[in-house]
């Protein structure tokens, strides 16, 4: 852990956007410019007393802006306070901190993204642009509904601009009105997939997705070396 960790920093909340029901996209102003990794988090609360952690949902930006995508948890005040919030009001954050960052390319890369874990999916996708990676790249985003791909227009256009990047989307529950593929998304993965044992592969979402995902897909063949969550 390096010194600057547990430094800090007042952010200054630029947008609340609405991106599902119960999703939000902050965009934080530092007071001063903070560098970080793709793929990296931070620590966000009202005060120090209190820190949750979020994904930085972006490669640096040029305006110096950091973006989390955060759901709202039920039965929880410090959420609800959080959902209030409005431009113009101010956050504390400590960090940025380490999570996850784009390993040397090879070999085909795939994102598995379980609801907001797409944040840092996004940031990693949006650091290969960056770096101008070209070994083919899928990113699946498993969601419970339609409703909560909330970037899924975005990475249409993404995957039509980028000849190497396939985006497969995956619904699990509300599937009625529905015309792509369903259930669970790393069994998507496998059904496209069998083997991985030439993929390098970075998941993000709920633990127990994470355990079940991470055991099913070195079963298939994939190198630990190539996981990283």
């Amino acid at each position: 852990m390096s010194s600057t960790d547990n430094i800090t920093h007042v952010m200054k909340v630029v947008q609340v956007n609405t991106l599902a029901p119960q999703i939000i996209q902050l965009l934080l102003k530092p007071e001063h410019p903070i560098a970080y990794t793709s793929g990296d988090y931070i620590m966000l609360g009202f005060d120090t007393e209190e820190l949750k952690p979020f994904s930085i949902a972006n490669a640096p930006r040029e305006d110096g802006l950091i973006e989390c995508h955060i759901r709202k948890q039920t039965d929880s005040d410090w959420m609800e306070r959080l959902f209030e919030i409005k431009a113009g009001e101010t956050l504390v954050m400590q960090g940025p901190k380490a999570q996850m960052s784009l390993k040397p390319a090879h070999e085909a890369i795939i994102f598995v993204a379980g609801g907001t874990g797409f944040a840092p999916m996004r940031a990693l996708l949006a650091e290969s642009l960056r770096q101008n990676i070209q070994v083919p790249i899928t990113l699946y985003w498993g969601a419970r509904s339609p409703q909560e791909l909330y970037m899924h227009d975005w990475l249409i256009d993404l995957s039509q601009k980028e000849g190497h990047i396939e985006y497969i989307p995956v619904i699990s529950d509300e599937t009625a009105q529905w015309q792509g593929e369903t259930g669970l998304v790393h069994e998507t993965v496998l059904k496209q997939h069998p083997s991985l044992a030439h993929a390098t592969v970075y998941i993000c979402g709920p633990w127990p997705m994470i355990q079940v995902a991470k055991q099913a897909f070195i079963e298939a063949g994939l190198p630990e070396d190539k996981l990283t969550h």
